[in-house]
Order: C-alpha cells, then structure tokens, then sequence
C-alpha cells in the first residue's frame, strides 16, 4: 500500500481536483477555474491526498477562524477508499480552520461521519430559485 501525503491545496491542483470530481461525478467541481476559486476563496481550506504522485483525495472547508466552520468537499477516488484517507482529510481541513465546530451536510456518509464525536442537527441546503418541495 502506497504512503499517502495530506497536503495543504498548491498551486496545479485544481485540474486534478477537477479530474477526481468528475470520477465521483460531481459535475459542479468538474472546471479546475472553479476548483481554484473555491480552494482560494476567503476563508477556505482546502487540502490534498497524494499516494505515488497521484491525487487521490481532496477536502474543503470554509470557516470563520474562530468559532464556526462548514466541511464543504470530500472525495476519495474509488480505487483508495476505506484507507483512512476520508479521515485524514476531515481532520486536517477542520484543524486547519482554527475552529471549534464544523457542520456538514451528506446524502451518501452518514455512517462514516457518525464515526467522529458529534451533535446531529437537522438542516437545509438553498437554492437561490429552486422551486419549494413540499
């Protein structure tokens, strides 16, 4: 098993980080000129996995430096999964933060994310137009 390295984001990651958003098919992280501005942007945190010079992980968090953060992005290639990765990720984005607290919205982790010490809470995700659902 290759040695994995946690990185902070660096300057030609956002096309790699745009070819691993589109293997797990996340379409909106799919442009590396969006990647960058998302892994640049005020308050965010962004951080890399690589394992034999290849990108295989990415997390990102935006966070206020204090009090409050929110876990925004995390993906790990299909082919390095369940090796701690996803974890090593979390961790280091939210310590990178400087916060006390991050939130995070999942349709697909819940057992994963249950794994760390924390409160559920209930919450939403708006769409600026999007239609109500009732």
């Amino acid at each position: 098993m290759a040695t994995v390295d946690i990185r902070p984001f660096e300057d030609g990651d956002e096309t790699r980080i745009a070819d691993l958003a589109t293997t797990v098919q996340w379409p909106s992280l799919s442009d590396a000129s969006v990647v960058r501005r998302v892994c640049t942007a005020p308050g965010s945190c962004a951080y890399a996995a690589e394992a034999d010079g290849a990108l295989v992980g990415f997390a990102q968090a935006l966070g206020d430096g204090v009090l409050q953060s929110h876990l925004s992005f995390l993906a790990v290639h299909p082919d390095h999964r369940r090796r701690g990765i996803a974890r090593l990720l979390t961790v280091a984005v939210f310590q990178a933060t400087g916060t006390k607290r991050m939130d995070l919205i999942t349709d697909s982790a819940e057992e994963f994310y249950a794994e760390f010490p924390h409160k559920p809470l209930q919450g939403f995700r708006i769409y600026p137009g999007a239609p109500r659902e009732d």
